[in-house]
């Protein structure tokens, strides 16, 4: 990134299970990738430390119904950036819009930027990140956290959106809101 921030970006993954957010937010860290689905309970949290970017912290949501109310009330707030995370299906498609209606409410669109990651493009009968997008009416982007090549793509993406975020935090700062 051109500027460093002065503080840690919050990056929050949100979904419904097994989607793939854990899968993601080790595949960022450049960890092991098992393939063996073991659910969220509550958060997990993380940290990129990588001297060629700024730092983040990934929150790494679990996705039950349970949680994802409860935590995301608590936790999502100063969240810098956050990642709905689906996996592609129709129906887990469908069910992610009410999980962007509740982010939404709990934190403030100027500040964060929201965006989806349709994941398992690989897998059959996933619909398009497109195709996604039109559903959901938030900016899409494809993703197959399970190849660690794209590591570096979801990093730049990272980067580039916080750059965008931080564009945007400015001009609303020299506007006086």
């Amino acid at each position: 990134m051109d500027q460093k921030f002065a503080k840690f970006a919050k990056i929050s993954l949100v979904g419904a299970p097994a989607t793939g957010k854990t899968t993601i937010s080790k595949m960022i860290r450049g960890q092991l990738i098992t393939g063996r689905y073991n659910p969220t309970m509550g958060f997990n949290l993380a940290t990129l430390n990588d001297p060629n970017i700024n730092p983040f912290k990934i929150w790494d949501f679990g996705g039950q119904k349970a949680f994802i109310k409860q935590q995301l009330s608590k936790y999502i707030h100063g969240s810098d950036l956050i990642f709905i995370v689906t996996d592609s299906t129709p129906k887990n498609v469908l069910s992610t819009m009410e999980i962007i209606d509740h982010a939404r409410n709990l934190i403030d669109d100027d500040l964060c930027e929201i965006v989806c990651l349709a994941n398992k493009q690989d897998l059959k009968g996933h619909m398009t990140p497109d195709r996604v997008e039109d559903l959901l009416k938030i900016k899409t982007y494809p993703m197959v956290a399970i190849d660690p090549k794209n590591q570096a793509l979801m990093i730049e993406l990272i980067s580039t959106l916080m750059r965008y975020t931080q564009k945007k935090i400015k001009i609303l700062t020299e506007q006086g809101k």
